[in-house]
């Protein structure tokens, strides 16, 4: 599972991302099938994001052994902390959307607008976290020599 967990984020992440743009989209020309579709793209994403900490959680079973001790291991606890929190940021964004697909209030809609960017923001800075811990750290990454032999441009075959 643990191997999932980087498709289950970035799906999640556009997921909600699209969502919160369909539904300013939706909000500032008033087309009702925008609406609509903003608000099953978001909803989808809450889901997602609760499928990003449970495969976060699988992922960390993985390196945690590898990360102990080292500069990673910061940035791997508060990634960690984050990722355990935002799931319920999300939840709660998404029963606030909820209540306005049942109950339209355009006062509420700029609330839960500026709460959402605000959500892709923490999404961003999780993001970064990640891409940290993978790109300076190296954190889950099999060394490039095990699994990729080097192909020399003269040992290509010419055709």
């Amino acid at each position: 599972m643990a191997e999932l967990h980087p498709p289950i984020v970035h799906f999640a992440v556009a997921l909600i991302i699209i969502g919160v743009i369909f539904e300013l989209l939706g909000f500032a020309l008033k087309i009702e099938s925008l609406k609509h579709a903003a608000f099953w793209t978001f909803i989808a994403g809450v889901l997602a994001v609760w499928g990003a900490m449970f495969s976060g959680e699988a992922a960390e079973e993985a390196v945690e052994h590898f990360i102990e001790g080292t500069n990673a291991e910061k940035v791997f606890e508060h990634h960690e902390e984050l990722g355990k929190f935002l799931p319920w940021i999300f939840t709660g964004l998404g029963l606030f959307r909820v209540y306005l697909y049942v109950k339209e209030n355009s006062k509420l809609m700029i609330i839960y607008l500026i709460a959402a960017f605000i959500g892709i923001g923490l999404i961003g800075y999780q993001g970064r976290l990640g891409g940290k811990m993978v790109y300076e750290y190296g954190v889950g990454v099999k060394p490039l020599m095990e699994k990729t032999p080097v192909i020399h441009s003269s040992d290509k075959d010419e055709d």
